[in-house]
Order: structure tokens, then C-alpha cells, then sequence
């Protein structure tokens, strides 16, 4: 779908700290991605205004795009003393269970999405675990329909 506002390879001119994933769809060879509640900061190519806006209903489409894997990322648990008590290691989902794990995602909170080598990551975190979405792109363009002013 068209959006009224996109664009191309400026993730980060977003902040998506506190931002909400709606939806992860893999097909054709794009991945697409809604959130909820992004940040657009001032010097976004398609910000016209000189202060922090927002969005909802954003559109992150990673093109020629693939789902590189899915990962549980790992934590430790302690005690009350603070001692450690059991290390949980970051663990790659089976295919078998990305599907249901992409369901899971919606709602969660966006930690933050990053690039580096071709090889975007989404980390999101739950009530108690947190999820790295890993995507092999050439690019991703970004589109909404609107700005929204920021609460304070």
C-alpha cells in the first residue's frame, strides 16, 4: 500500500525506543514490518516541522528482503542475595517455530532496530524475555499517512 509520507534508508532519522510492533509479514521477498508509536526526529528528510513528531501505523518494508532467523535472546537469573543462580543462552528459533514466535511479537515493545552489514535487527522485549528479529535487506523504506504531535 502506498503511504502518503516514505522514506528510503533513514532509519536513523526514527527513534523507535518505546515504539509498539503491530505485525512482522514475510512474502515475495520483502519483509514487512507495522509499528506503532515511532518517533520521526527533526532532520527526516520528509519532517518539515523542526521538532519530534510521531506516527502510528508505520510501514518498514525491507527489500529483497529475508527473515535470517528469529532469536530468544538469553538473560540470567539471581537470587535475592544477587548471587547467580542459572544462565539462559540466546537461542535461534526453528523454523517450525517462527511462525507462532512472529504472532508472539505483536504488542511487544521495540527496544531498538539497527544495521550494520546488510543485516537488520529488531530487538523487542517482552514482560520477561526479550526477541531479536534478524533480516537480510538491500534497504527499507519506511511510509505513514500522517504526522501526530508528541505527548509530553
Amino acid at each position: 500500500m502506498e503511504r502518503r509520507f516514505q522514506t528510503k534508508d533513514e532509519l536513523e532519522h526514527f527513534d523507535f525506543e518505546d515504539a509498539v510492533l503491530e505485525e512482522v509479514e514475510c512474502a515475495c521477498g520483502r519483509v514487512k514490518v507495522m509499528i506503532d508509536n515511532v518517533k520521526i526526529l527533526p532532520d527526516n528528510s520528509m519532517n518539515r516541522d523542526i521538532r519530534t513528531m510521531r506516527a502510528n501505523q508505520m510501514e518498514i518494508t525491507f527489500v529483497e528482503g529475508s527473515l535470517a532467523q528469529l532469536v530468544e535472546e538469553g538473560y540470567k537469573v539471581y537470587d535475592a542475595d544477587g548471587n547467580l543462580r542459572q544462565t539462559y543462552e540466546d537461542r535461534a528459533m526453528s523454523e517450525q517455530e517462527i511462525q507462532e514466535g512472529l504472532r508472539e511479537l505483536s504488542g511487544l515493545t521495540v527496544y531498538e532496530i539497527n544495521k550494520a552489514d546488510g543485516m537488520y535487527s529488531i530487538v523487542v522485549e517482552g514482560e520477561d524475555h526479550s526477541f531479536r528479529l534478524e533480516i537480510a535487506a538491500d534497504h527499507e523504506i519506511a511510509g505513514w499517512d500522517k504526522f501526530l504531535t508528541v505527548e509530553s
